[in-house]
């Protein structure tokens, strides 16, 4: 079977040959006077199955390489690849509007006969991963009551597929309202020793160490900026503003006014938060209480300006998947707080 090259495109011209490669594995779209024009990742996939040779319009043949010279190797083949792979695991693809690459049919269907089961994202290793517009992209892609597929393509040509999807977070721990206590700062750490049972039992504030209960930067400007606890600076003796405790806090942790955003948004939708840090991250979260369940999740804060790497991601998604708890990037955005899950897929 032998397809010509023309413009970006490749036409099968012979209308019986063009007939059973799109009736068996809907290659290409039909033309309205006979034959079927191929995209180039339909064509090189024929041409690498041996079902397919390629001529330019003189009749000469024009092999794959050929081909990646006249377009962006890299760009080509970070999309090809996942073609090429979702091909083999028995699916039709297509081409997709963006944000993603391809329309991709459920095994056995194809257009015309089945809705598409996924749409397919793109992207390289090298790449970077850019939270503003992956959660742009899952909008688009839910919007249309599609489920999002992502593809990274490592530097060895392999592809791995991640689940994206935004989930509304909801915990059942109800705001701690008593009367407000009294806390001591020693340095950079604050306590309370006394009346702290409701707090540590109802609410999961803080640690008990010998009858103290001792609070992270996070809880200690939580219940200060909620008028739960006032603070002493044992030093000084005198009662801390919640303005002070944020200076403070900022200024000796980087990053911290972003990871107390999420902090108090995680408190507010009644989850528990306590440090990730055996994780690698800020964050690991409870919906209920810690005594009963293992943390759900593992929270990454990031805001609109830190951009990751694709390896970054693979390592998170991996040790969450270790401990059987979610990753979950928190986006911090002009109005309010998204939460992105990402999981790994097999298609």
């Amino acid at each position: 079977m032998t397809g010509i090259l023309k413009d970006g495109q490749v036409m099968v011209e012979d209308e019986k040959e063009a007939n059973r490669l799109h009736n068996k594995g809907f290659f290409g779209e039909p033309l309205s006077g006979g034959g079927l024009e191929l995209d180039l990742h339909e064509a090189i996939y024929l041409l690498e199955a041996e079902r397919l040779e390629i001529e330019d319009e003189e009749g000469g043949p024009i092999s794959k390489e050929a081909i990646l010279e006249r377009t962006s190797e890299e760009r080509f083949m970070k999309e090809y690849l996942p073609y090429k792979d979702m091909r083999l695991r028995g699916y039709v693809l297509k081409k997709a509007s963006d944000p993603a690459s391809y329309r991709v049919f459920p095994r056995g269907g194809g257009p015309g006969q089945t809705p598409s089961k996924y749409w397919l994202c793109t992207h390289s290793e090298k790449g970077v991963f850019d939270i503003k517009e992956i959660l742009d992209a899952e909008h688009q892609i839910s919007n249309l009551d599609k489920t999002m597929l992502t593809a990274v393509v490592d530097e060895e040509g392999d592809v791995t597929y991640y689940k994206f999807s935004t989930i509304d977070l909801n915990g059942s721990v109800e705001r701690f309202d008593e009367k407000k206590l009294e806390a001591t700062m020693y340095g950079d750490r604050c306590m309370i020793d006394e009346n702290f049972e409701g707090l540590l039992d109802s609410n999961f504030y803080g640690f008990e160490d010998n009858g103290v209960l001792r609070l992270s930067s996070y809880e200690t400007l939580y219940l200060k900026e909620n008028e739960i606890m006032a603070v002493k600076d044992i030093e000084t003796e005198k009662y801390l503003t919640s303005k002070e405790l944020k200076e403070k806090y900022t200024e000796d942790s980087e990053g911290f006014e972003l990871k107390y955003e999420i902090y108090e948004d995680l408190r507010r939708r009644g989850l528990i938060p306590k440090t990730g840090f055996k994780y690698g991250t800020p964050f690991r979260a409870y919906a209920d209480d810690p005594d009963g369940i293992h943390a759900e999740y593992i929270i990454q804060p990031v805001g609109e300006d830190r951009k990751y790497r694709w390896y970054e991601v693979s390592r998170a998604v991996r040790v969450a998947h270790s401990v059987r708890k979610d990753f979950l990037f928190a986006y911090a955005g002009e109005e309010d707080v998204e939460y992105l899950k990402i999981k790994r897929e097999t298609p």
